[in-house]
This record gives C-alpha cells, structure tokens and sequence, in this order.
C-alpha cells in the first residue's frame, strides 16, 4: 500500500516524464556451449501509458544495480518485534544504495512486506547467513525469530509507502491489527540515469499465474529432492521432476565454498511459493539466483509447470568452466 498516489499512478506519470525528456524452451542435454549470461537480457522499453490499476515493477533494475558504487551504500537498521518496527517511519533517498538490516528481535517470526514499494526500488540482494537470493523483486520477507536479514537495494521513485506484518491478517490476533505497520518514505528524485522504464507485472517473464497456482496446490503431497552443491559438482546431475507436482528443492552446499544455483529458463517456469533458510523465508515471482554458502542449505518450494529440458549453472567466477553445470528435466505428470 502506498499512501500518497496510487503507486500505479505515480508509475505512469514518471515513466512519460522520463520518456517526454529523454527526446522455456528446452536446451541440449549437454553443458551448455556457452555459460549463461549472469544479467538477464535488457528488457523492451515498457508501453508509454498503461491502464490505471495495472502494477507496475522497475524492469531495468539490474542496470542500475550495476551502476552503483556500492562502497557509498548506507546501513539502515529495522527491529522488528511483538508488535512493532522499529523505527516505526523509515526515510531513504532516491537514488541512494541501501542495506536494509532487518533483524527480529522479538519472539516469533515477523514480516516484512511493503510490496509497492518494492517495486519501485532496483533490487540487488537478499542476504542471510546461509544464502543469498535475487528476485525481480520482493513480494515479502519473513524473519524467524532471533535472525536477520539484510536487504540490497536502490530505492528509485519519491513518495510514501506502507510497511506491514501481515501473519494472521483479518484475525483478532493479526500482527497488523495488533498495530505492526509504519511507512517507507523515499524522499529526493528519481535519478536521470539510467533512464528508468517500467512495466507491467504481467508482462514479465515469469507465468503470470504462478500465486493462483501455489495457492490451489495441495502442499502435503509435495515430494522433497535434496540437490548437494560442491567443488564442482551439481548432484545429482540431472534433476527429474513432474509437471504439476509441488516440490521443495533442498540445495544443501557440502563443499568448502560459496556456491550458486541459477536455472533462469527454469525458474520462470515455475510456480513459486518461496525460498526459505535458516533465517528467513522469501517471495517473489520468480527467482533468478539463488547462492549457498559453505555447509549452509536453502529450501525452495514451487510447481514445475512447462515440460523440457532447462540449464543449471554456477556462475561464480571459474566453476561453470570447470564443470559446475547440469540440467533439471521435468516430464509430464500423471
């Protein structure tokens, strides 16, 4: 929820501002002849306008991830506990690179969700001490009790936004209604460059029915498949699954390095329920890495929903080169 303008609204009227002054299919079984791209392919410029209740994300954010200093970020600080945040009004600049420390300082698991303003902001990262995970953007962040979460980001567009923990939400128990909300405010300009473009949540690459399907499913028919990452090895080395079957991919890092677990083709396949650690639990329309770190695990739920034969990869610097590469088939149901 934003409480200014509708982010939609607000969306629109940027994208033709910025715009008036600027004038799956399936792969080889076989290692892939050439390592995927790290970033994905640079989005098509969005529609000049879209209709007026159309949600809206930043498409191009990975390029201005890139182009940020980094080593400029600032550390914000954000308590969450029975029943409150701390501060309960945050204040960024836009254009300004952001770790957001989330740390549950209470006695439960508590939320993080401010879903409109995550996507107006240039996500890099969610990072805990056991992975690393990258979404488009988050649609929520859950924080267990007593751990932290630090979040990567970029916010881009001014304006007010709400925060909130929705667990039990609608219910005389609900954390909301206990009083755990506050706002996000992004003060300052959306920077010139790079030329901000916008579009439209359904026009992204991920199945655009994925919540709808997650929420069908009968997750206690979900079948569990443990995948170790090591030097440099996937196994096993090909994954099986089945259309329409829910599944949780426990990738459990045995080796003695960080190591990741990218299938982009794969994973925007999928239906996606959320990827969850020790610390925390994460949501997004789909993911587009996922990083383990040494003797650490990470747990990611979804529905296979598109026959083929997808790529898995790590691209940490030298490991798809030296093998670190397999495949995820997944078969028709039945």
């Amino acid at each position: 929820m934003k409480r200014t303008a509708s982010v939609p609204t607000v969306l629109v009227a940027l994208t033709l501002i910025l715009s008036a002054c600027s004038g799956a299919g399936t792969t080889d079984t076989g290692a892939p002849s050439v390592a995927p791209s790290v970033a994905p392919a640079t989005p098509a410029p969005p529609p000049a306008s879209l209709a007026p209740d159309t949600e809206q994300y930043v498409a191009n954010a990975a390029e201005f991830v890139k182009a940020a200093d980094w080593d400029t970020k600032k550390t914000v600080t954000i308590d969450l506990a029975e029943m409150s945040f701390t501060p309960k009004d945050i204040v960024l600049e836009a254009g300004q690179p952001y770790v957001l420390e989330i740390v549950n300082k209470g006695t439960e698991k508590h939320e993080f969700t401010a879903e409109d303003f995550m996507r107006t902001v240039a996500t890099r990262k969610a990072e805990t001490a056991e992975s690393e995970v990258k979404v488009p953007f988050f649609t929520e962040i859950e924080v267990f009790a007593g751990e932290t979460v630090e979040l990567f980001l970029i916010p881009l567009i001014p304006g007010t936004y709400d925060v909130v923990c929705e667990i039990g939400l609608g219910t005389p128990d609900g954390h909301f209604e206990k009083g755990m909300f506050g706002t996000i405010t992004v003060t300052g300009q959306t920077p010139a460059s790079p030329a901000l473009q916008l579009a439209a949540v359904d026009s992204g690459p991920w199945i655009t029915d994925g919540a709808a399907q997650v929420k069908a499913a009968d997750w206690d028919t979900k079948e569990t498949i443990q995948i170790d990452l090591a030097e440099m090895s996937f196994t096993p080395k090909d994954t099986v699954l089945k259309v329409g079957q829910p599944y949780v991919l426990d990738v459990v890092n045995v080796g003695t390095e960080k190591h990741e677990f990218t299938a982009e083709e794969f994973f925007n396949s999928i239906a996606f329920r959320k990827a969850e650690d020790a610390s925390g639990e994460f949501k997004g329309p789909a993911p587009l890495e996922v990083e383990v770190f040494e003797g650490q695990s990470i747990e990611l739920f979804l529905i296979p929903t598109k026959v083929g034969v997808y790529d898995l990869v790590c691209l940490i610097t030298g490991h798809f080169e030296k093998g670190m590469f397999g495949t995820i088939t997944v078969v028709a149901g039945g």
